[in-house]
């Protein structure tokens, strides 16, 4: 027995994995090779009907792309997966790069939000930016600390 592969998930910033909808056009392409199946079967010449090498051969396409439309899914959840992980990594690092707003962002990175589209570094200045966004990542400074002062 085959365990089928889950569809997509998304974190909140709260935390909580929200299962997304499945993608209507891999739904609709193999609704739409069983439709066309369908057809060629009901409309086939009685006197020269479908040889049946030639539909095992169609039924195995039929297979492999349901496979290769898994295998996608499964690799778009694993890509997520790697984004967040990479992100999380991040937290305590210097970052450099450009925002979808243009600006060039750069600061200590303290923090990371869940979001749908991926993602999202919080600076220390307040600022996000998307870790695809990101052009240098550089370790933190140090902090040394000054001469004690007794009293």
């Amino acid at each position: 027995m085959t365990t089928p592969i889950p569809q997509s998930y998304t974190t909140s910033g709260t935390g909580k994995a929200a299962q997304t909808k499945p993608d209507s056009n891999a739904m609709g392409s193999s609704d739409m090779f069983m439709k066309l199946l369908v057809a060629q079967l009901r409309f086939q010449n009685p006197m020269s009907p479908t040889d049946s090498n030639q539909q095992m051969s169609q039924m195995a396409v039929f297979a492999q792309v349901e496979k290769l439309g898994q295998l996608v899914d499964a690799q778009k959840t694993s890509q997520a997966w790697q984004e967040r992980l990479s992100a999380e990594s991040l937290v305590g690092k210097q970052v450099s790069g450009a925002g979808k707003d243009a600006i060039a962002h750069h600061g200590l990175v303290t923090g990371v939000s869940l979001e749908a589209a991926g993602p999202q570094l919080t600076l220390d200045d307040g600022s996000t930016l998307a870790i695809g966004d990101v052009t240098k990542v550089q370790q933190a400074p140090t902090v040394q600390p000054g001469p004690h002062v007794q009293p």
